[in-house]
């Protein structure tokens, strides 16, 4: 019986998460797979992967203005060349 109740309250705690979560469809920038997802409208979770090298980054950023000017940066970088942060 107690299991019972302690997966009902996982799922309930997943539904929620999953209600202020919102994720994107991958975008293709110079080479560079971008995809990214917010939570709660402030929180956003970048991920970047090389078309060529397979490298993946992956940054979470508070800031909008800063995952802004992480995206140029990545975006301006070779992908065909392997990155070094």
């Amino acid at each position: 019986m107690q299991r019972k109740t302690l997966k009902l309250q996982k799922s309930q705690s997943f539904a929620e998460i999953e209600k202020k979560v919102m994720s994107f469809l991958p975008v293709n920038r110079n080479g560079w797979w971008i995809k990214f997802s917010t939570n709660k409208d402030s929180n956003i979770l970048l991920l970047f992967t090389s078309m060529f090298t397979g490298q993946t980054i992956v940054r979470f950023f508070q800031e909008e203005d800063e995952a802004v000017q992480f995206i140029n940066y990545i975006t301006e970088q070779n992908p065909a060349e392997k990155l070094t942060l």
